[in-house]
């Protein structure tokens, strides 16, 4: 099913790779195209179905699902995901200037497109980013490559258990829950994605953004616990901090809250100071 009316869904190749990405196409007052990027096992469905079609009245939006290497024995790198995305950016908007959203592994791949292509990204929100994978994030994937190495059904429920705070997974409907637990895909791409995240480190570049920034945080983060937020806070010129009620699951648990914060965000950019701890809205 189609995010929007006006979404066309077309491919780009990057090194052998096919990538599918999502155009709304549709350009409102001038704004400028707004990029999504999703996260580990993730993709524009998954992580944006909510969020994609009420951006999308608002601003035109543009996101790519990540597609595995040609050569799969080539280890995954945020560069080549980042590759990815640019690809299918360029082929939809050229060298148009854009403003970023990034969530999880996909923070840390716009983190590296900001940093690095920092004249085309005026404006950047990172959900639930991180600059370098701490021990914390490697003691969680090492029991989840030991659960994928064993083919444990239980893989799945504890990639939800981490991923969603108590009080989300209290008020759900169970029959949703596990629903949502059973869609959750298990594949190669999938781990080359969580190997991935136990060796993320753009320390070199995270300091070469430039973009006005709004770092958000889970405030029950088991994932990527917010104290990696701050440090994206700390280290990121221009940047603006809030927190959602929320575990890692920021998009999921409360798109409501997320569509006000980018849409606020990217319409005044500079509506709070760099520096600013913005309250959290409860949208």
């Amino acid at each position: 099913m189609p995010f929007t009316d006006t979404t066309e869904t077309r491919t780009v190749t990057v090194d052998g790779a096919e990538v599918t990405y999502f155009d709304s196409v549709e350009a409102h007052d001038g704004n400028r195209p707004l990029v999504l990027v999703h996260g580990t096992s993730g993709s524009t469905a998954a992580h944006y179905g909510q969020i994609f079609p009420m951006l999308a009245t608002r601003t035109r939006v543009i996101s790519a699902d990540w597609s595995p290497l040609a050569d799969p024995s080539t280890p995954l790198t945020v560069e080549a995901l980042a590759d990815q995305v640019l690809a299918a950016v360029n082929d939809a908007i050229g060298d148009e200037p854009f403003d970023l959203v990034g969530y999880s592994l996909g923070a840390a791949v716009a983190e590296y497109i900001a940093a690095t292509h920092g004249e085309r990204v005026p404006s950047l929100v990172l959900l639930a980013g991180w600059i370098t994978t701490d021990g914390h994030q490697k003691l969680r994937n090492g029991v989840w490559r030991k659960l994928y190495e064993e083919k444990s059904e239980a893989i799945r429920h504890y990639m939800a258990f981490c991923a969603f705070s108590p009080n989300f997974v209290r008020k759900a409907d169970p029959t949703m829950v596990e629903a949502a637990i059973a869609a959750l895909p298990i594949n190669e791409f999938v781990a080359a994605q969580m190997d991935l995240n136990g060796r993320v480190d753009v320390s070199d570049v995270i300091g070469d953004i430039s973009a006005t920034t709004l770092v958000v945080a889970g405030a029950e983060d088991m994932m990527v616990p917010k104290h990696h937020s701050r440090a994206l806070f700390g280290v990121i010129p221009d940047a603006r901090y809030t927190e959602t009620s929320t575990g890692h699951g920021i998009p999921m648990e409360r798109p409501t809250e997320v569509i006000q914060l980018i849409d606020l965000f990217i319409r005044d950019p500079h509506h709070y100071p760099a520096g600013t701890i913005i309250p959290e809205t409860h949208a």
